[in-house]
Order: structure tokens, then sequence, then C-alpha cells
């Protein structure tokens, strides 16, 4: 989810005049050759295969956009912190331009760029003696989370608004390159920027329920970049995290993987929040391929845990029943995001706060019924992977979805999607 303008500095307008015109959505065919290569098919599988897991979860990355003119990020960063408002509290309707890929909007031309960037640079904050070794980790794909989810849509059949009456998914586009033996996804947007007009309440929702984390004011979106395995392709993934609950004063919960609502419950009831409001020490920058690094308020400690991020989602009360968690739960499972809030709102006033423990028993039910699907992008993913490899490191490829047709598509130009040194990180 994303969020709103504010005087505390938690800032996700993509422009402050809401009446601002935005530029015309792109061509979804801009840039490629008018023949497909070749169509992928939805796979088909045994029903019975093993089960879709996602292991060996590990953060290697963080980092805030902020609102400077020029690209720059804060690593590692922070995201929002909860701040388990007593409710019903009145929200605002969403009314301006709120950034859909800020990635994108702010590194057109280089959107991987900042992901590299903030994991080689937490490893240098973390004290490791050694650069963050992209070759020898033997990644299989690095991509956006939005990419897998659209790809799941795909496989569904229907689209976001999912129900018996969906329409095919909406039309999208990746575009694809390879460096060294990693399959790099890089998001591509119509647009990056969207003007709401008063008909949702979910960016003032973030707003009105968190606060920016110290050394973070300034901050206009939180990223994290995890790598796991997902059933022996080895996955690095990026996505936009809403919140995390503040760890209290006395927590121990550094590396817990505890994520219960028991537990979740036990955190918000009544303690002090750890995180100090004084103003941190000016932090060093420095710059590479136009995006500027500014150390993080805690350069020499790790990000926040991954036990304590958080999805925020609003519905209103009357369609509240009709949440569609087939939808909603993979942006939980391909992030691993731990507590899915859901505010139940009546024209923006309601009990914000609905906790699920998105990891939980609660979800098992779901989750088995979207196994068929997940087996599916599996190999999906290994025949997209496939395609890349065979056309090599010139290849310049793109998917594109129409009408649930999924095609391959070369690109006109050869231009890479990462700088060439930062591209030789992946050669062995």
């Amino acid at each position: 989810m994303h969020s709103t303008h504010s005087t505390r500095g938690f800032n996700r307008f993509a422009n402050s005049a809401p009446s601002t015109p935005l530029p015309p959505d792109r061509d979804i065919m801009e840039g490629l050759r008018p023949t497909a290569l070749q169509t992928i098919a939805v796979p088909t599988g045994p029903s019975s295969a093993k089960p879709i897991e996602i292991s060996n979860l590990q953060t290697i990355g963080s980092y805030n956009w902020t609102g400077a003119k020029s690209p720059t990020i804060i690593v590692p960063g922070s995201p929002p912190e909860w701040q388990n408002k007593a409710t019903p509290y009145q929200v605002p309707a969403d009314v301006g331009i709120f950034f859909i890929d800020q990635n994108g909007f702010r590194m057109p031309t280089a959107i991987l760029l900042p992901l590299i960037l903030a994991v080689e640079k937490m490893h240098e904050n973390e004290g490791n003696p050694a650069a963050f070794d992209w070759a020898a980790e033997q990644l299989d794909i690095i991509t956006d989370r939005n990419g897998l989810r659209k790809l799941m849509r795909w496989i569904d059949g229907a689209n976001l608004n999912g129900g018996p009456d969906a329409a095919p998914p909406k039309e999208f586009r990746i575009d694809l390159q390879l460096a060294g033996r990693t399959v790099l996804f890089n998001r591509w947007e119509k647009r990056t920027r969207e003007n709401y007009s008063g008909f949702s309440y979910g960016f003032n929702f973030e707003k009105a329920s968190t606060e920016p984390a110290p050394g973070c004011e300034d901050s206009t979106g939180h990223h994290r970049i995890v790598k796991y395995d997902l059933n022996g392709l080895k996955m690095a993934v990026r996505f936009e995290v809403d919140a995390c609950i503040p760890l209290p004063l006395t927590s121990t919960t550094k590396g817990s993987s505890s994520s219960s609502v028991d537990a979740l419950a036990d955190s918000l009831a009544g303690i002090a929040i750890a995180s100090s409001k004084s103003q941190p020490p000016p932090s060093a920058s420095t710059t590479r391929h136009g995006l500027t690094i500014k150390d993080g308020p805690c350069p020499g400690t790790p990000t926040i845990p991954h036990s304590s991020l958080v999805e925020l989602t609003t519905r209103a009360e009357r369609r509240a029943a009709e949440f569609d968690w087939n939808e909603a739960y993979p942006q939980l499972f391909f992030s691993q995001t731990p507590h899915h809030f859901l505010g139940v709102h009546n024209r923006g006033r309601g009990g914000f706060g609905s906790n699920s423990d998105g990891m939980g028993l609660e979800f098992k039910d779901v989750e088995r019924g979207l196994q068929p699907n997940l087996r599916k992008l599996r190999a999906a993913l290994d025949v997209i992977r496939e395609v890349v490899v065979k056309h090599g490191r010139r290849g310049r490829l793109t998917l594109v979805c129409r009408a649930g047709r999924l095609q391959v598509y070369e690109r006109v130009s050869q231009a890479s999607c990462l700088p060439e040194d930062v591209m030789a990180r992946f050669e062995s």
C-alpha cells in the first residue's frame, strides 16, 4: 500500500498539486519488435505434487526513498512505525497524486539499481569484510514482488477484483535480461503515478496510523529485499513495506520468528516504544550512477526484524465480508510478511487495525487452496528463465500479457537495465 503527504515528513505524494496533469500512459508495446517470439502457456502439472514453500528466508537489504529532488535513498531504511491508536478514528479520503511504482518513477532506466546498491551498502554497514558477491550467490531470479503477483493473476485468469464475473487479468509487461546466470525481472508500468479522487482511504489510513521511524522523516516509501528458496529456485525479491511493529524497550525479539497474533497483541499492549524521536546526527552520503545513498540513522545495526513487518489494507464495512484472500494472500506469501492489519471503516471512520497473522494457521486453508496455482507459477518461472538463458547476455526480451495471453517479445534497443560495471558483478 502507499500513502500521502504529511507535515511530519511522511510524504508519498508524487506531486503536491492534486490537479497537476500526469503524462499519458505508455504504450505497452513501446520499444518492442512487432512479432512475438513465442507464447508461454499456463503450465499444467500433477495435482498431488510437492507443496510450494519458501525456505531459507534472509533479509539482505532495505532502503527508504526520500523527497529529495535528485534520486536519494537511506540505507538501511525503516518502515513507518505502527501507532496502535485507539479506535474509532476518522481518516480523510485519498485525494491527489500517489506513487504506483516509485522505483520506476525515480530510476526509470535502472529500476533494479537501488536494490543492488542497497544490498551492497547494507553489507558494508553491517561490517561485512567483503562486498555482497552477486556471482557467488548463484541467484536464479531477481524480481519485484509485483511481478510474481502479476504472473499469479495471469495463471488465475482473473483480474485484481476477482469474483465469478472477473475479466481476464489486466495486461502487464515485464522486461527481462540475463546477468551472469541470473535473470533480472524489471518492473514496467504504463504509469508510475496515479491521480486519486476521493473514493479510497488506504493511503491516508497508513498516514494516520503510523509515524516515520527516526532518521526517516523525509521518507517517501520503504523497500526491503529478501532472498529465499522457492522449491529449488533461488530468488531475490524486493517489496514495499507499509509499517512495522515498534520494538518495546524490553524487547528481545531481534531475529525472532514468532509472529502469532497473541504475541502481537502482547507487544502492542501499552508498552513504551524503543524509538527515540530525537534527531540523528547528519548522515554521510555517496552518489553512484546518479543515485545518492545516505547512511541510515543506525548504519552499524541490522535492519528491522522481519517478524515485525505489517501489510495494511482497508475495506468499507459493506464490502469487508467479501475480502478476497485468494488475491491478497500471495502478496503476503511472496514477501513472507507476517502481519496483516485490515482497517474496516464507514466513509473513513471505523475500527482500524483488525489484525491477522499472515503466516499463521488461519491462512493455511487459503495457502492450500492456492497450491495448484503456485505450482503452475513455479513451473512458469522455470520456462521464463530457460527462454532468457537461451537468448544469452545480449538478449533483450520482454513478457507481455494481453487478454490473458502471455508472449515473449524482443526489444529493439540493446540498452542494458543496469550499468555495465554493475552487470559485471554477476559474472563468476
